[in-house]
């Protein structure tokens, strides 16, 4: 118990160190939404490593619930932050129905203890599933970011195939199908849960800030080519293209600035009118 207490502690120093990370950057961003669910999963885990640490003076039950329900709330918050990434509606729902279902079964397994060992195999089903849902949003999005989100998706991918190796062993655990010791299958998941907040976060922040470096290019090239002059004709008000062709003003724009228009109307032309008599306007 003692050597636990030791990974988990160093598991928050980790996670309290890259979710200070995560939150600096997230202020700076300007509070970026997106970033703000990664920011979140930090925290969390950070207080289900205090709690994983605490254990051995926790009341037994609150050890045993309140820890892995947090990393299941992490996992959750990883998901809505893949969806948001990926520009898909977000099942908080889903969510919550998940959280609920897990705390359901760990409450059985709890007053259970005959059948605790598939408690493992339980954790591993949920904490998969989830990873590997954010795996398939991240990969499905199109274009730059899917290119960016790459890095992500794979940690993603690895997290959720770790856990069905886990969750596989852990029911041929509670099948009597192997011999292998539940503390050195603890042991392994406690590292492996180390190695995926360093990869899963720094890669996160890699993405985005080498996003938000593409977007300031992008807007410095923007500011660069609209403070050139543009031959504008004095009376029809078309600008003069690149290529020599005159274009009407709206056109350019939206060819080049991606812009839409829509018709209105400024006070003054609608003074002038409405002074003018309905016959002479049609």
């Amino acid at each position: 118990m003692l050597q636990e207490s030791y990974v988990y502690a160093i598991n928050l120093s980790i996670g309290a160190i890259l979710a200070a990370l995560m939150t600096a950057h997230w202020r700076r961003a300007e509070r970026d939404s997106s970033l703000a669910f990664w920011t979140l999963t930090a925290w969390v885990m950070t207080v289900a490593d205090v709690l994983f640490a605490m254990r051995p003076v926790l009341p037994y039950a609150i050890g045993r619930l309140v820890p892995t329900l947090l990393i299941t709330l992490a996992h959750g918050v990883l998901f809505l932050g893949a969806e948001r990434t990926a520009g898909r509606a977000r099942h908080v729902r889903t969510v919550g129905i998940v959280l609920a279902v897990h705390a359901a079964a760990l409450v059985v397994f709890l007053v259970t203890p005959a059948i605790a060992p598939w408690r493992s195999v339980l954790n591993g089903l949920v904490w998969s599933g989830l990873s590997l849902a954010a795996f398939r949003l991240l990969r499905g999005t199109t274009g730059r970011l899917r290119e960016v989100m790459a890095i992500p998706a794979i940690v993603f991918a690895a997290h959720a195939g770790f856990h069905g190796v886990r969750l596989t062993l852990g029911a041929a655990l509670a099948l009597r199908l192997t011999t292998v010791d539940p503390a050195w299958l603890q042991a392994m998941g406690d590292m492996e849960a180390s190695f995926f907040m360093v990869a899963l976060f720094v890669s996160l922040l890699a993405a985005h800030l080498q996003l938000r470096s593409e977007e300031l290019r992008a807007a410095r090239s923007d500011v660069q080519e609209l403070s050139k002059l543009f031959p504008v004709c004095a009376w029809c008000r078309k600008v003069k293209a690149g290529d020599g062709y005159w274009q009407q003003i709206e056109a350019w724009l939206a060819e080049h600035r991606e812009m839409k228009f829509t018709h209105s109307i400024c006070e003054s032309c609608e003074q002038e009118q409405l002074a003018v008599p309905l016959e002479r306007r049609r």
